[in-house]
């Protein structure tokens, strides 16, 4: 390899290909990317030790410089992954904004027994692909440890990741469930139902919960159904994976009460009050379901509880196309500095829906909020045109 490089040092240009290439053979792609920057360096006439900081570069050598350490990331990442070494190419494509590139690479990955929980780390952890990343953890680590791994991820995982692992968790706690219950039936020598609807298996068979049967474990069940609301937005639901939620709350409600574990207020006795949320959210005792939440706003302790009374209240009155009363209701219920999870409607976000943007402004106005004035006007010039 030296020999090679020594042969072509009269010819700078040829000596850093010469040199890319013997790197490249012997798979030394960590020394490519410092090469790379190397090679850089020596064209933009800076010192060539790797140890000056950036900082101490002048413009505009050091855009010229920055970019070329992009490049080198992105070169490298992706022969990285071309070798199958996805941790080690995330190093690189991540400064690099590549994130695309490893989502694309992860599609087509099969998780074998060394590799998996190097896979689950940068899908899951590294929120890279959280959706795909959950399944394997399901599949490779159960549904205990899942649980508990998305229960302390979920603070870190946006509001659209974390409604794509409720999603896995309540698809794969429902398949459990079904097929449970089917097993049961089985054993009692019954036909089961032709349907996967476990409300309707529950209607036909009553005594699949007599006893204090269950199916499931019982802990992992409630937090699913506690997972479930965050399937909820206060634009767009699937109204077939909320039936599958409806399932499991059903499914929680029939169980023997010593089997039935309570929530956090407004969720404290937990499956018939997710029960209301849900059935709500498609149209049915909706106005049962809005008195409960509204009172929960006005008197479960934010201070203890956060805000979780509220935000279900301004969902529900925002999915039953009540946007001006939940903008009235926001004003009331959240001080002005406060902001709700992600999975609430904003301020902003009710005015769009609802229109009264005089009334928007207003609220803004008297919640000395300029940003949020300011971003009034704009949204109501882009809804005129529009």
């Amino acid at each position: 390899m030296f020999d090679r490089i020594a042969a072509a040092s009269d010819d700078t240009a040829q000596m850093f290909q010469q040199t890319a290439q013997q790197l490249l053979e012997a798979g030394q792609l960590h020394q490519l990317f410092e090469m790379r920057l190397l090679e850089q360096r020596y064209k933009l006439g800076l010192p060539l030790d790797q140890q000056t900081a950036l900082d101490d570069v002048s413009s505009p050598a050091r855009e010229q410089l920055e970019q070329a350490y992009l490049q080198a990331c992105r070169e490298v990442g992706r022969l990285l992954l071309d070798r199958g070494q996805a941790r080690e190419a995330w190093a690189y494509l991540r400064p690099a904004g590549e994130k695309v590139l490893l989502q694309q690479w992860l599609e087509r990955a099969v998780p074998s027994e060394d590799q998996a929980e190097e896979l689950i780390e940068l899908a899951l952890y590294e929120a890279i692909d959280p959706e795909r990343g959950f399944a394997w953890l399901l599949a490779h680590r159960g549904t205990c440890n899942a649980i508990t791994e998305f229960d302390a991820l979920a603070g870190r995982l946006s509001a659209k990741d974390q409604r794509a692992c409720a999603t896995v968790l309540v698809r794969h706690m429902h398949a459990e469930l079904l097929e449970n219950l089917h097993g049961h039936l089985q054993r009692l020598e019954h036909t089961a139902p032709a349907t996967d609807s476990i409300v309707t298996i529950l209607k036909e068979y009553p005594d699949l919960l007599a006893d204090g049967a269950y199916h499931v474990d019982t802990s992992h069940l409630s937090t699913t159904v506690r997972f479930a609301r965050s399937l909820i937005s206060h634009s767009m639901t699937e109204p077939q994976l909320l039936k599958i939620a409806i399932d499991l709350a059903t499914y929680g409600n029939g169980l023997a009460k010593d089997l039935q574990y309570p929530d956090q207020p407004p969720f404290e006795d937990l499956y018939p009050t997710h029960l209301l949320l849900f059935r709500a959210t498609l149209g049915e005792e909706t106005q049962e379901a809005l008195e409960y939440f509204r009172q929960q706003a006005e008197t479960v302790s934010t201070e203890y509880y956060g805000s979780s009374a509220i935000e279900a209240y301004l969902i529900l009155l925002a999915r039953l196309d009540q946007s001006e009363m939940a903008m009235e209701e926001y004003a009331r219920f959240v001080p002005a500095g406060s902001s709700l999870s992600a999975f609430a409607p904003t301020l902003l976000q009710l005015a769009e829906e609802s229109g009264c943007w005089d009334r928007y402004l207003e609220i803004c106005q008297q919640r000395d909020d300029a940003v949020g004035f300011a971003a009034g006007l704009l949204a109501r010039q882009q809804a005129a045109r529009s």
